[in-house]
């Protein structure tokens, strides 16, 4: 029965990316950890899955690991190898604790840069690193000018964002102090830039819960973590895939306790 849901989940997705101009798939909070059996089967399962959509890429809004050691880095590399698509990969707070001295460069080496930007099909796509939001430190300013630097240089071109934590959980006035989202005053120097530029969407991870929410035009997706769910639904767990259109985009998670995923993999 398992591997019949399965199937026709997986029938109904490709059916749906057939329709698109490209899709991609949005993974987050895997907390791979040498520790952590039940997360590391959850993200093999979800590369599985993955792979058999065969979307253009992957990205991975942050916490790959339960915690930074290069032996859980060693693991999440060894099993992302699986992954057929490419992978964008950017830090969250489990894998950069921005105020130890070098964490920036442990990831790099591991991982690589901890901003990145690319394009598909006329789409541009930015990750950050949003350790960095309030940091204080030169880095900050640096990632902001980059930030600009790339959407200016995006030319008309549809623009998504991706990083770790939200830049808010319910609106843009929400005070500071929210764990899960950036404090002032760098979600508003944010949020003013991608609204100059017309960003389409922002996605991110952290929440361990879904959240979809619009403001000034702009899209807010929150997709929930593939290891455990913070929420009301503490089985909650899984991925988003994306099918963009021409002018437009819908996205659909998928829950792995409805996915064909075993018994074990149903709740934390």
């Amino acid at each position: 029965m398992r591997k019949a849901g399965l199937l026709v989940c997986l029938l109904a997705l490709l059916t749906a990316a057939a329709q698109a101009d490209f899709t991609f798939v949005q993974v987050s909070d895997t907390h791979v950890g040498t520790n952590q059996a039940a997360y590391n089967a959850r993200y093999a399962e979800v590369i599985r899955q993955i792979n058999e959509l065969k979307p253009a890429f992957v990205i991975h809004t942050g916490d790959a690991l339960q915690t930074w050691s290069p032996e859980n880095a060693k693991l999440f590399r060894e099993i992302s190898r699986n992954l057929t698509p490419p992978l964008y990969l950017i830090p969250g707070n489990h894998d950069i604790a921005i105020k130890e001295d070098g964490a920036i460069g442990r990831w790099t080496l591991a991982f690589g840069p901890d901003r990145i930007s690319f394009e598909c099909t006329g789409c541009l796509f930015i990750g950050l690193d949003s350790n960095l939001w309030n940091c204080g430190f030169p880095v900050e300013k640096q990632q902001r000018d980059w930030l600009k630097s790339e959407l200016a240089k995006a030319k008309g071109r549809r623009v998504f964002v991706f990083e770790h934590h939200l830049l808010f959980t319910k609106t843009p006035n929400d005070p500071n102090g929210d764990y899960y989202a950036v404090d002032e005053p760098a979600r508003g120097e944010v949020l003013k830039l991608l609204k100059k530029y017309k960003v389409e969407a922002v996605l991110t991870g952290h929440y361990h819960r879904l959240n979809d929410s619009a403001f000034d035009g702009i899209r807010f997706i929150t997709t929930p973590a593939t290891s455990f769910s913070t929420g009301p639904d503490k089985g909650l767990t899984g991925y988003s895939v994306f099918y963009v259109y021409d002018g437009g985009f819908t996205h659909r998670f998928v829950d792995l306790r409805t996915a064909g995923t075993p018994p074990e993999f149903q709740a934390h």
